[in-house]
């Protein structure tokens, strides 16, 4: 059977239902919405009237440093090896014959009084002792102790009279070995105008410190001195 095909003419408008047109009902639709969430608005400012916020305190865990403490590091000092024996060389002097040696004699060197060698332990107390002077007498750099020696006397130098007299001016710096007790124990380098050093080192040699401490104990350290000779 052949169904017959009814083709609606141009000039017929489009009709929709009632139910599929959106926008009639648009306007309704907005309007529930609208009460409904007014009310829901009044129903949580009516059981909640105020809204407290609580901040949210984070519990740190507290960092547990551990210092360890390392053992200073000490250089053992062993004894010097015994003398090598002397070798025999041939010689290329023509007057020695080839079969001369070396004749014994009859000197007598007393070694019979002579002391027993020192022990081990003997030596190793001696090396100890050794290492301990040698650390007490050590100068240690100015950048490596806790605490710097300050000044506590200062001598202010005599300008040369040969220097005011020629109108020379400078500056001059003074290298000084401060001492545990904080006195200067030898004066260095010198740094400058050559006819300022022996006024400067004069001075330099009455100045002193509050002793240089590391490892809570006082010790010697080199120490810079500026000088600065201007005239009036």
């Amino acid at each position: 059977m052949s169904q017959a095909i009814t083709k609606r003419p141009w000039h017929m408008p489009l009709k929709k239902f009632a139910e599929a047109d959106l926008r009639r009902t648009y306007p309704k639709v907005l309007s529930y919405c609208l009460g409904a969430s007014l009310v829901l608005h009044a129903l949580v400012l009516a059981f909640f009237p105020t809204f407290e916020a609580e901040a949210m305190q984070r519990k740190e865990q507290p960092i547990i440093i551990q210092l360890e403490q390392v053992p200073e590091t000490r250089q053992e000092r062993r004894p010097p090896p015994p003398p090598r024996p002397v070798v025999p060389i041939a010689t290329d002097n023509p007057d020695v014959s080839d079969d001369a040696t070396i004749m014994e004699t009859d000197f007598d060197f007393d070694l019979d009084d002579l002391a027993p060698p020192p022990s081990l332990g003997e030596l190793q107390s001696r090396n100890v002792e050794v290492d301990m002077e040698e650390e007490e007498e050590e100068i240690v750099e100015l950048w490596r102790v806790e605490k710097q020696p300050e000044p506590v006397k200062e001598v202010v130098p005599v300008y040369p009279e040969v220097a005011r007299k020629a109108g020379i001016e400078g500056h001059v710096t003074v290298f000084v070995l401060v001492g545990k007790n904080g006195k200067v124990e030898a004066v260095g380098k010198v740094v400058g105008p050559e006819v300022f050093h022996e006024a400067a080192k004069a001075a330099a040699a009455g100045w002193e410190f509050s002793p240089a401490i590391q490892n809570d104990k006082p010790v010697r350290v080199w120490v810079s001195l500026p000088f600065k000779f201007q005239l009036n």
